[in-house]
Parts: C-alpha cells; sequence; structure tokens
C-alpha cells in the first residue's frame, strides 16, 4: 500500500521539487520516503504556512517555465499567491479530459464561464477547461441573473461552469426560466461549492439542463475531480493525487469510505507542490468500480469543518441541511444557528408550510428540538462565499 507513491515522491525529492527550505526543513530526516508510516511524520502543511511565503520561496520552477500566477479571493484572509507551471498546465488537460470526455464536451460546445471577477482561479481554469476541449467559450464576470440571461440570449451556449447559487438566482422568475429551459444550454458544470441532489434536481428542472458536479480548490488547480453519469463522486486521477483521509482529532489514518479531513500530496513535477497540505475539507475516498465502469477513485464530499456545527461529536453540514429540506419541498435560503438551542432560520416562502414529517426529521440531523424561524430574503441572501452555520455570540 502507498508503495506507488513513495516511489514517485522519492523521484520528485532526487529531481530536487522540494531543494526550498519551505519544503526541506519539512523533510528533515525523512528524505528517502522508505515507506508510509515515515511519510506520515511530515507535518502538516497548512494554509497559513502557504500566507507567510511568496510564491518563490515554495517553487523549484524558473520563471521562463511559468504558466501565470494566480490569487486566491482573500475572503478569509490574507489573498494567498500561487505559480502555475505549464507542466501544470497539461497536467490540468489530462485532469479535465478523463472527466469531460464521458460526459460527450467537445468542439462543437460553447461554455458560459460565469465566476465572479473575484474568483481569479475559478475563472481562469473554467476557461482552461473549455479550451482543453476544443470549446469555445463567453465569461460573465458579473453572473447577475440579468447578465445570465442576455448572454444565452446572445451566444448559443450550451455549457455552463459557475456556483451552484449563480445558476439558482434566476429561479422564481418564471420569464427568466422560461428563457433558460428554451436556450441551447444542455449541461451545468457547478463548482465553488457543495451540490446536493436536492439542489442538483431544482437547477435540472428549472433550466431544463443536465446538471453535474465539480471539485477543486485553488492550491492544485481550481477543478481537479469531477462527477461522471452516475452522479455519484468525484473522480479523479491518482496517479497525481495522493489523498490521505485523517481523523480530525487524532489525525491518524481512516480506511476506504471513512470520512475524515482530506490532506493533499502532489505527485507530479508542480510549480507549487502540496506535502501533506491539511484541507480542512471533509471527505470519504470510495475505492469501488464506478457504475460507469471506471475504477478510478471517487471522493464524496460533505463540506468544510469550519462550516459545521459539532453536534454532541458529531458533525452536521449545511449541505445535509439543504438536502432535507430541499427534497421535502423546500427551495429557499436557509441558516442554522447554533446557541442553547439550534435555531433553523428560513426565508419566507409562498406556498410553503412546514411540515410535522419535515420537521421532525430537522429535529433527527441536528438531535435536538429545533427552532424553527422565518425571515425575509434579503437577510439570508447567500452568495457562495457566506456561512450559513454559525454560533451564538456568549
Amino acid at each position: 500500500m502507498h508503495e506507488r507513491e513513495m516511489k514517485q515522491l522519492r523521484e520528485l525529492y532526487e529531481s530536487g521539487v522540494f531543494q526550498k527550505p519551505f519544503y526541506s526543513d519539512r523533510l528533515h530526516g525523512i528524505e528517502d520516503f522508505d515507506s508510509y508510516e515515515s511519510f506520515t511524520k511530515i507535518p502538516f502543511m497548512y494554509k497559513q504556512d502557504i500566507r507567510r511565503t511568496k510564491p518563490f520561496e515554495r517553487t523549484a520552477t524558473p520563471p521562463e517555465e511559468a504558466y501565470g500566477f494566480f490569487s486566491s479571493s482573500g475572503t478569509t484572509g490574507k489573498k494567498t499567491f500561487y505559480l502555475y507551471s505549464k507542466t501544470d498546465k497539461k497536467v490540468h488537460e489530462e485532469f479535465v479530459k478523463t472527466y469531460f470526455t464521458p460526459l460527450g464536451i467537445g468542439p462543437s460546445d460553447i461554455g458560459g464561464v460565469f465566476a465572479p471577477v473575484d474568483t481569479g482561479v475559478m475563472a481562469h481554469t473554467m476557461m482552461w477547461q473549455f479550451t482543453t476541449m476544443g470549446c469555445g467559450y463567453v465569461n460573465c464576470p458579473e453572473p447577475s441573473p440579468r447578465n445570465i440571461i442576455e448572454s444565452i440570449q446572445d451566444v448559443p451556449v450550451t455549457l455552463i461552469a459557475t456556483r451552484p447559487s449563480v445558476v439558482c438566482s434566476i429561479i422564481g422568475n418564471p420569464e427568466y426560466e422560461r428563457i433558460a429551459r428554451e436556450s441551447s444550454v444542455r449541461m451545468m458544470l457547478m463548482g465553488g461549492g457543495f451540490l446536493t441532489n436536492g439542489r442538483r434536481h431544482l437547477i435540472e428542472k428549472a433550466w431544463g439542463a443536465e446538471c453535474y458536479g465539480m471539485f477543486g480548490m485553488s492550491e492544485v488547480f481550481g477543478p481537479m475531480a469531477g462527477e461522471c453519469r452516475a452522479q455519484d463522486g468525484y473522480h479523479y486521477l491518482d496517479k497525481y493525487l495522493m489523498v490521505e483521509i485523517v481523523d480530525p482529532v487524532t489525525h491518524g489514518p481512516l480506511g476506504p469510505g471513512e470520512y475524515g479531513v482530506a490532506v493533499y500530496t502532489t505527485l507530479w513535477n508542480k510549480g507549487f507542490p502540496l506535502l501533506r497540505y491539511w484541507t480542512d475539507d471533509y471527505i470519504a475516498v470510495d475505492t469501488s468500480t464506478c457504475r460507469c465502469g471506471s475504477d478510478l477513485p471517487r471522493l464524496r464530499y460533505k463540506g468544510r469543518l469550519a462550516d459545521s456545527l459539532n453536534i454532541n461529536g458529531s458533525y452536521v453540514f449545511p449541505s445535509m441541511l439543504e438536502e432535507c429540506l430541499f427534497t421535502n419541498g423546500y427551495f429557499g435560503e436557509y441558516r442554522a444557528v447554533q446557541g442553547d438551542r439550534i435555531r433553523v432560520i428560513l426565508e419566507k416562502t409562498d406556498g410553503f408550510e412546514m411540515s410535522g414529517e419535515l420537521k421532525q426529521k430537522i429535529d433527527e440531523l441536528f438531535m435536538s428540538d429545533v427552532v424553527i424561524e422565518y425571515v425575509d430574503r434579503e437577510q439570508l441572501l447567500y452568495d457562495g462565499h457566506g456561512i450559513r452555520f454559525t454560533k451564538e455570540d456568549r
């Protein structure tokens, strides 16, 4: 187990990928990568470690091999800059072809990139995805409902890449929904946030298009895993990416199918290598053969630990509440607040009435008698960056 990954890491070390102090200081005494047990002695790399350094302090890539520099949005702290090399671009293209080819995406398609201008990595990698498959694309950097509709009316867009919350913004406007269903859009590629089956069905009904989830992170190169037609987890190329799943408390390794924190190590000559990078993402890895026939492993994503509520030692994620609500007739905005009692705050919506059955399911999810409150939509607007679960100030 892990013999292949250790061999790849030894080769990377010998080639000088980890020569910078940012890495060599972590590898002191364990440069041989002789076993997975010795590998786990490498301390975790955290976001704050990256923030404290500049791009060329964590890369052996010479300037002439840089493909570009991109930054995080900086919504939760100082902007973080990443170097993407020409090699990274080639590896990214291989990832994209792996999960886009089975979906039938090709040169006859035109992609719509509806990513806000503050999401530099997300917007650029969405464009790269489409050009990799030979598609043309149109960029809509201010994806308001009106701008979305005007874009698909003026350009025969067949694919849309964005966040789930963005394409949901037209829902509730009958004219916009009619235009969306009658447009040439045939497929939605959702990233930048979790995609529950309940929201997927809502999007597919409103747009009359298939909806697939993508999974990624800026530190790798944006989207790095994607759903196939079975829509049963996110396939990724394990020859390039080692995913450890560890217990969030003990940091011990967990087995296939068990949920824990994802720790990533990149296995190619990456412009900005990741070496046991702690993500805060709560994930399980499924190594069984998929219904689509692929034997590539799949990621199953619940959310980020920072966005969850710890209820009696168990983690409850926004995706779990959304699935409960959206599969039981509620399709508005929501939030949960943890205090002396759990309060679930819902948007006031016409025609919705909380049933006893749904209330019971919400109580079971949070393992307590939950208080349900209703507020105007403006108090719950969610743009993809906000936190749906919070704790009351004491």
